[in-house]
């Protein structure tokens, strides 16, 4: 990768901002500015074609503004989010990468949840992005005692389709030992990706985690070391986080199905 390609890529999007610089966000602007990753991955998603890669950059760049992503921090989504789906990073594999992990087993779509679940997901991506840096990151997904309706084709839509939006970053996505009844339904979900995500999807077995992942960063349940969750901290209950609109007959569901304390 060449300074000037760098450097040229750059200077386009310092024209583009001049015209239209409402349209990025000032934290993705001093990124592409100052960070040569952030300009880099889209010159190699796009094998060297400058044109392209500028292309692929302001549809990113403007994305982000306007979804919103800079606009919700960890403690914006509320402490169930984070804990039903046991969302966190902890621990690098033996190639250096990032490790996000997470549940499927307490994944559960409602009417209510659905566009929070997106906005949660995109800044969880974003989250794991900017920790991962180039070296990029993996997905573990723990799918003991799961089902059918736990996944949700929208959800798992939506979620490809902002790794899509981060090029490079994601290098390989695990399946931990996927029960037979969610091998048809991956599938499909598969077949949502772009030729180049679909070769970094690998299903194992949770014995096989210790092959590339020290003991000390799988959780105990997957056979490793570790007993501890690492959530953000300072987050607020769903029955406290008002900024939602959620109404008591839809808290008492979702406490309910999950088998919940509401707060005192």
């Amino acid at each position: 990768m060449s300074a000037e390609a760098i450097a040229n890529l750059r200077a386009k999007f310092e024209t583009e901002l001049s015209a239209n610089g409402s349209e990025y966000h000032p934290i993705d602007i001093e990124r592409v500015r100052t960070e040569e990753w952030q300009v880099k991955r889209f010159i190699m998603d796009n094998e060297g074609n400058e044109d392209k890669a500028f292309s692929e950059l302001v549809r990113v760049m403007k994305w982000k503004k306007s979804y919103g992503i800079h606009d919700r921090n960890d403690q914006y989504f509320p402490t169930e989010f984070w804990q039903l789906n046991a969302i966190e990073i902890n621990g690098k594999d033996n190639q250096g990468r990032t490790i996000q992990w997470e549940v499927l087993k307490n994944q559960k779509s409602y009417p209510e949840t659905m566009q929070h679940i997106q906005n949660f997901i995109a800044h969880c991506v974003e989250r794991l992005d900017r920790a991962a840096g180039e070296a990029g990151f993996i997905l573990i997904t723990d799918t003991n005692g799961s089902g059918i309706s736990n996944v949700d084709m929208e959800i798992a839509k939506f979620k490809i389709n902002v790794i899509e939006n981060y090029p490079l970053g994601l290098r390989g996505m695990y399946v931990v030992d996927q029960p037979w009844l969610l091998n048809a339904i991956m599938k499909i979900i598969v077949g949502f990706m772009s030729e180049k995500l679909k070769p970094l999807v690998n299903y194992i077995k949770s014995s096989e985690l210790k092959d590339f992942i020290d003991p000390a960063f799988i959780p105990s349940v997957l056979g490793g070391l570790r007993d501890k969750n690492e959530f953000p901290p300072n987050t607020v209950k769903m029955d406290r986080a008002t900024q939602f609109g959620w109404d008591e007959k839809f808290l008492d569901k979702f406490y309910k199905a999950f088998k919940l304390q509401r707060s005192a």
